[in-house]
C-alpha cells in the first residue's frame, strides 16, 4: 500500500512537471511569437500543439525507462559471464590441486581497513576448515586459514604485513634456490623476497613456487615471477622483487586444500 501511494505521489509530481514545462513552452511561444522565426512555425492557439507536447513528453519517459531496462540486462550479461568465466578457472585449479583434497569457497568480506591484509570466506569448521590450510586462487597461492569459525573462516593474506607473513619459497630455472618470502609493496602489488644466498644465479623471469621445506604450506605452488634481482641493505644476500600470479584486489572464489601439518 505504501509503495502504491509512493508510485501514484511520484506519477503526481511528474505529471505536474510535465504540465508546467508545456506550460512554459507556451508561454515562451506566445510572448516570443513574430520575434523568432522558428516559433512562427507553430501554432501555439491551437489545442493540439499541447497534446503533441504531452505525447512527445511521455514518449521521452518510455524511451528513458526502455533506455535503462537494456543496460540493465546488458550489465546482467556482462555479471554471468565474467561470473562463468571464473567458475571455469575455479574448476581447472581445483583439478590441478585434487590431491590435497580441495574446497571451494566464496569471499564473503574484506575490510577496506584491512584489505591487504584478511579476507572472510564461506567455509568453517562444518566444511572442515582447519587453520593454516592453504588458499589458492586460481593463479596461485594467495594465503593460509587464520581463524576458523562454525560457518565461516579468516584467511591471511600473503601480502598482509603481519609478522606471521612468512614463507619459505624456492625460485626456479635451471636449478632451485631457496629463498623467504618476507614483505609486499602496497603501493606497486609485488613480492619481496629475502635471504637468498649472495652466490645465487637468480634472474628475471625466473619462477617462484612455494618450498617443499615448508612447515605450512604444500611445495610447488605457484606464487610469482622475478621482476628484479638486487644485494640486500647489508650486501649479505640477495633480494628479489616478484609480481604475484594473483590478483590481490581482485579475489572473489577460492580453493582450500589441506595444509603439510594438517596430515
Amino acid at each position: 500500500m505504501i509503495r502504491f501511494q509512493r508510485k501514484k505521489k511520484r506519477y503526481r509530481y511528474n505529471l505536474i512537471g510535465g504540465i508546467l514545462t508545456v506550460g512554459g513552452i507556451i508561454f515562451v511561444g506566445t510572448l516570443y511569437k513574430g520575434s523568432l522565426p522558428s516559433l512562427d512555425k507553430l501554432s501555439w492557439s491551437e489545442p493540439q500543439q499541447v497534446s503533441q507536447l504531452f505525447s512527445t513528453y511521455r514518449e521521452n519517459s518510455t524511451l528513458k525507462n526502455k533506455l535503462a531496462t537494456e543496460n540493465q540486462e546488458e550489465a546482467n550479461v556482462y555479471k554471468l559471464e565474467y561470473e562463468n568465466k571464473v567458475l571455469k578457472e575455479v574448476l581447472k585449479a581445483e583439478d590441478e590441486v585434487k590431491a590435497y583434497n580441495p574446497v571451494t569457497a566464496t569471499v564473503i568480506g574484506r575490510s577496506t581497513n584491512n584489505w591487504n591484509n584478511e579476507i572472510t570466506i564461506d567455509r568453517g569448521k562444518k566444511q572442515g576448515m582447519k587453520i593454516d590450510m592453504n588458499v589458492l586462487g586460481t593463479n596461485g597461492v594467495i594465503g593460509k586459514v587464520s581463524k576458523v569459525f562454525s560457518s565461516t573462516s579468516i584467511v591471511e593474506l600473503i601480502s598482509s604485513n603481519f609478522r606471521t607473513n612468512r614463507m619459505a619459497v624456492m625460485l626456479k630455472d635451471r636449478k632451485s634456490v631457496n629463498g623467504t618470502l618476507e614483505g609486499y609493496d602496497d603501493k606497486k602489488g609485488n613480492l619481496i623476497i629475502r635471504k637468498i644466498p649472495s652466490g645465487a644465479e637468480v634472474n628475471v623471469g625466473d619462477k617462484v613456487q612455494t618450498s617443499p621445506i615448508s612447515s605450512i604450506f604444500q611445495g610447488k605452488l605457484a606464487l610469482g615471477k622475478v621482476i628484479k634481482v638486487k644485494p640486500d641493505e647489508y650486501g649479505l644476500t640477495q633480494l628479489a622483487v616478484v609480481k604475484p600470479s594473483s590478483n590481490f584486489n581482485d579475489i572473489s572464489e577460492v580453493i582450500v586444500i589441506k595444509a603439510k601439518n594438517n596430515g
